[in-house]
């Protein structure tokens, strides 16, 4: 994996990626930019509760409103990117959270839309930073 100081060349897949955490950060509505019509995102966490909300994205518009959700319920996460890597159709991203202090890692891997644009999202959060 490769970090992501220079994002040339260019590409729209790399355009969706490098706004990937800008919209974790700070802006749902980035998702119908960046996002593919029929958009599916699989976490391997589940929210405090125990419930899994985002098993009901099925598109672009549902992942807007559901990041809406996300940043009211979590205020003050910053998500970071570590390293990143496109591949064709396919991307993988390394990031860290901090939340209240504390500092957890994890990788989100994409399919990518033939004009760039994500499709599908599998995002595994992890314990510890992944600055290590």
């Amino acid at each position: 994996m490769t970090e992501s100081t220079n994002p040339t060349p260019s590409s729209p897949a790399r355009h969706s990626l490098d706004l990937w955490l800008t919209m974790w950060n700070t802006d749902g509505g980035i998702a119908r930019q960046i996002c593919a019509d029929d958009f599916r995102i699989h976490f391997a966490v589940t929210e405090r509760d125990g419930s899994t909300p985002a098993d009901d994205i099925r598109t672009a518009e549902d992942f807007a409103k559901y990041l809406d959700w996300w940043h009211e319920q979590n205020p003050g996460v910053v998500f970071t990117r570590i390293a990143d890597a496109i591949d064709g159709e396919h991307g993988r991203l390394l990031w860290d959270v901090d939340a209240a202090g504390r500092r957890a890692g994890g990788v989100d891997v994409f399919d990518f839309a033939g004009d760039g644009r994500i499709r599908r999202v599998w995002s595994v959060g992890g314990q510890r930073s992944m600055r290590s």
